[in-house]
């Protein structure tokens, strides 16, 4: 299994390996669901809408 194979390694870019430069943001974080994510999936309502309503 891969993931067993994977125990132990230290993640990417791990902050003890390298320091973040002053000048790089720190990643963003969502504890919670995104915007971008509820436009995703409403706009994919709307074209699946369309397309059948279209098709008929």
């Amino acid at each position: 299994m891969v993931f067993n194979e994977c125990r132990g390694v230290p993640p990417m870019a791990s902050s003890a390996s390298k320091p973040r430069p002053a000048h790089v943001p720190e990643e963003n974080v969502y504890m919670s669901m995104h915007w971008l994510i509820v436009a995703t999936y409403f706009s994919a309502a709307v074209s699946v809408f369309l397309l059948i309503t279209k098709a008929g």
